[in-house]
C-alpha cells in the first residue's frame, strides 16, 4: 500500500463539503428543518481515535522496536493500516459533510435550532480531525523502515 497523502484527504473534506451542504438544503426543503445531527457521534469518534492511538501505538513497538510480542502479529498490523487506511477517508469525508451541514446550520443561528446544529457540527468536525489524524499516525507507523546492512549480512548490491 502506498502513504496517503495529506492533500488527498483535503480534497476529499474539500469535496464533501458541498454534498453535506446539498443534502441539509434537501432535508430543509422538505421538512422545513435541519438534519439532526446525533450527539453520540463525536463520542463514537473520539472512541475510535483513542483505539486509533493505541493502536499505533502497538504497531510501532512491533515494527520499528522490535518488540515482537504474541498480542500482535504480521497479519494483524496489516489489517491495523488498512483500517487507519479507511479511517482517513472516512474522516476526511465526515469533516467536509458536516462542515457543509454547519455552514447551513450557521445561518439559522437566531433560532435554538440552527445554534444547536452549528455547535454540534463543529464538535463533530473536531472529532473527526482527531480521528483523522489517528488514523494516519496509525498508517504511519505500520511503514517498515527498510532494512540495515547489518540485516543483509553487510553485504551491498552492486
Amino acid at each position: 500500500m502506498q502513504r496517503t497523502r495529506i492533500g488527498s484527504l483535503i480534497w476529499v473534506a474539500l469535496v464533501a463539503v458541498p454534498v453535506g451542504w446539498s443534502i441539509g438544503r434537501v432535508v430543509d426543503a422538505m421538512s422545513d428543518v435541519l438534519p439532526p445531527i446525533p450527539w453520540v457521534l463525536p463520542a463514537l469518534l473520539l472512541f475510535l481515535a483513542i483505539a486509533m492511538f493505541a493502536g499505533a501505538r502497538a504497531v510501532r513497538g512491533w515494527i520499528h522496536e522490535r518488540r515482537f510480542d504474541t498480542r500482535i502479529d504480521a497479519l494483524r498490523v496489516a489489517r491495523s493500516v488498512a483500517l487507519a487506511k479507511a479511517s482517513e477517508y472516512f474522516g476526511a469525508v465526515l469533516v467536509g459533510v458536516y462542515t457543509g451541514l454547519g455552514l447551513l446550520a450557521v445561518g439559522r443561528l437566531d433560532s435554538p435550532m440552527g445554534r444547536n446544529r452549528a455547535i454540534l457540527s463543529a464538535v463533530v468536525i473536531v472529532a473527526a480531525v482527531v480521528l483523522t489524524i489517528a488514523a494516519v499516525r496509525l498508517e504511519r507507523a505500520g511503514e517498515v523502515p527498510p532494512p540495515s546492512d547489518d540485516e543483509n549480512g553487510g553485504a551491498h548490491p552492486a
